[in-house]
C-alpha cells in the first residue's frame, strides 16, 4: 500500500506565492517522490486579498488539495497547528508559501523518515536578514536552551516532517499559546536534523513582524522554562540581603558616631529601582498566569469558516 505524505501550507495574503509553492510540491511528487501519494492542506488565516479565490481555482482540478479558511486571523502557530490537525498522511510536512524553506529538501526529509526517524527537522545553515536580527535570533536560542527544561535545536524553524504518531500526540496537547518548535522537542521520539540554506522570500514582504517574534519568544520562554519565576525569588532574596546589610551599616554608624543616614537622591533612586523591579516581577507572573487563563478557558485555536474538498470536518481546532 502506498504511503501518503501531507504537505501543510499556512497562508495569509499569499495569492502570488501559493500557486508556485503548490506547483513545486506537485513536481517533486511527480518525479522524486512518485512512489507516494500526495495530500496538500492549505490553511488560510482569513486573508484580505484574493488568496482564497486563487486556492479555489487551483482546487478545481486538484482533488488532492484540501483547504480551510478561518473566520479571522488566529496567528501563524495556530494556522500551522490546524494544518497538522486536518492532515491524514502517514507523514506530515509543514511548508511556508513564500518558499524561503526550499521544497527540494523534502525528499531528504522523506528518506530520513524511511530510515526510521519519527521527526526530521530542517536546520538553517544560512538565512537572510539584517545582521542585528540574525545576531538576536542566535542569542535568543542560546539563552532559551540555557534556561529551558528541554533542548530546542538552534536555527530550526517549523519546516519539518512529523510521523503520523507524532502528529496524533501533538493534537492532544492542551496548550493554547503554542510554541510548536518546543512542543516537537518535548514529545521526543527519534529526531534527525537536515542542514539546508534558506532562500530569500519568493515575492512580497513577510507578514511576520518584529512584535510577532517578541510574542513568540515570550511563548517559548514561558512554555518551556520555570527559571524566570525562580529568578524572582532569587532576586528577592538578594535585595533583602542587600537592604539588611545597608540598614545594619547605618545602624552601626548611628550607634558609634551618632551619624544619621542622608541622601534624598539616593532614597529616590532606590525607591524607583525597587518599584520598577516589582512591576517587572508582576509582569513575569502575569505572563505565566495569562497562559494558565487561556488554557483554562479551552477556547478553540482556530474557527473554520469555509472549506474545499472537506465535507466532513470539525468547526474548529
Amino acid at each position: 500500500m502506498q504511503k501518503t505524505i501531507s504537505i501543510c501550507i499556512p497562508v495569509y495574503n499569499e495569492s502570488v506565492n501559493i500557486p508556485i509553492a503548490v506547483q513545486e510540491v506537485e513536481t517533486l511528487f511527480q518525479h522524486q517522490l512518485s512512489d507516494y501519494l500526495l495530500e496538500i492542506i492549505i490553511t488560510d488565516n482569513a486573508s484580505t486579498d484574493n488568496t482564497w479565490q486563487v486556492v479555489q481555482d487551483m482546487a478545481a482540478s486538484r482533488p488532492h488539495l484540501r483547504a480551510f479558511r478561518f473566520s479571522r486571523n488566529f496567528g501563524y502557530q495556530n494556522s500551522v497547528f490546524a494544518g497538522l490537525s486536518m492532515s491524514t498522511g502517514d507523514a506530515v510536512i509543514e511548508l511556508d508559501a513564500d518558499l524561503e524553506d526550499p521544497p527540494a529538501i523534502i525528499p531528504e526529509f522523506v528518506s530520513r523518515w524511511e530510515e526510521g526517524y519519527d521527526i526530521v527537522y530542517g536546520v538553517r545553515s544560512k538565512r537572510y536578514g539584517s545582521k542585528f536580527f540574525l545576531w538576536s535570533v542566535e542569542r535568543f536560542y542560546r539563552m532559551l536552551n540555557s534556561i529551558s527544561d528541554i533542548h530546542i535545536p538552534e536555527n530550526a524553524g517549523d519546516f519539518r516532517l512529523l510521523d503520523r504518531k507524532v502528529v496524533d500526540i501533538l493534537k492532544e496537547l492542551p496548550e493554547r499559546n503554542l510554541y510548536l518548535r518546543g512542543l516537537v522537542s518535548f514529545i521526543g521520539f527519534r529526531q534527525c536534523p537536515v542542514l539546508y540554506e534558506r532562500n530569500e522570500r519568493l515575492n512580497g514582504k513577510s507578514k511576520f513582524k518584529i512584535m510577532h517574534y517578541v510574542v513568540l519568544a515570550i511563548d517559548a520562554l514561558t512554555s518551556f522554562s520555570k527559571k524566570p519565576l525562580r529568578l524572582i525569588g532569587i532576586l528577592g532574596i538578594l535585595l533583602f540581603i542587600f537592604s539588611s546589610m545597608l540598614a545594619l551599616n547605618y545602624l552601626i554608624g548611628y550607634l558609634i558616631s551618632g551619624s544619621e543616614a542622608r541622601g534624598f537622591t539616593t532614597l529616590v533612586i532606590l525607591t524607583l529601582f525597587l518599584h520598577s523591579t516589582t512591576f517587572i516581577f508582576l509582569g513575569v507572573l502575569g505572563e505565566y498566569l495569562s497562559r494558565i487563563f487561556d488554557d483554562a478557558k479551552f477556547r478553540p485555536r482556530a474557527i473554520i469558516r469555509d472549506t474545499i474538498h472537506a465535507d466532513q470536518h470539525p468547526p474548529f481546532v
